[in-house]
């Protein structure tokens, strides 16, 4: 198994190449697939977040919850070696420049109960590589301590999909990953 840096470039060159080759429908289709979970049958704040780099659109599933009335948030980067703020935000008001090419929301401090998180791959044990940052593992263990009904969906491509990711000890795993192929469930 590669180490999560050269896993990671490779993975990246995948992303890139089906963005690039993405006309639009990936997400359009992933969002057909979130709106039927039934993990989404009751309303729950939901955290989508604004793409960066060839991270698939989040948006447009985000404008979907929206017109389905589902409260939603963001996240806000925090400084380094601290989980992920969520602010909601209605889609009216503008977004603010973060750090990373981030875009954050200035509304009030919520909790999640579902995560949208992107990523560069992930294996059919629900195992998620992002950028190494640890972000979102920080994060998903502070709001699963507090939340055991916390569900975690990746949002990617299909060819994102790997035999094996490699991980570690405080690496977070996803409930769902939902591609513009399918579905896979892990819980």
């Amino acid at each position: 198994m590669l180490d999560k840096k050269l896993q990671r470039e490779q993975s990246l060159v995948l992303r890139d190449r089906a963005h690039a080759e993405d006309d639009g429908m990936a997400a359009r289709k992933i969002t057909a697939q979130i709106i039927m979970l039934p993990e989404l049958d009751e309303i729950r704040m939901i955290s989508g977040y604004s793409p960066i780099h060839s991270e698939l659109d989040c948006l447009i599933i985000l404008k979907a919850l929206h017109a389905a009335r589902f409260p939603f948030c963001i996240p806000t980067t925090t400084p380094k070696g601290n989980p992920l703020e969520f602010r909601s935000w209605n889609m009216r008001t503008q977004l603010e420049e973060g750090p990373f090419g981030t875009m954050h929301s200035s509304e009030s401090i919520v909790t999640p109960e579902v995560l949208l998180v992107p990523l560069i791959a992930f294996d059919l044990k629900g195992n998620r590589l992002g950028y190494g940052g640890g972000y979102y593992d920080r994060t998903i263990e502070q709001l699963r301590a507090k939340n055991i009904e916390l569900v975690v969906i990746g949002i990617g491509y299909d060819n994102q999909k790997l035999a094996s990711v490699p991980t570690d000890s405080y690496d977070q795993s996803l409930d769902i990953v939902v591609t513009e192929k399918k579905t896979y469930r892990f819980i």
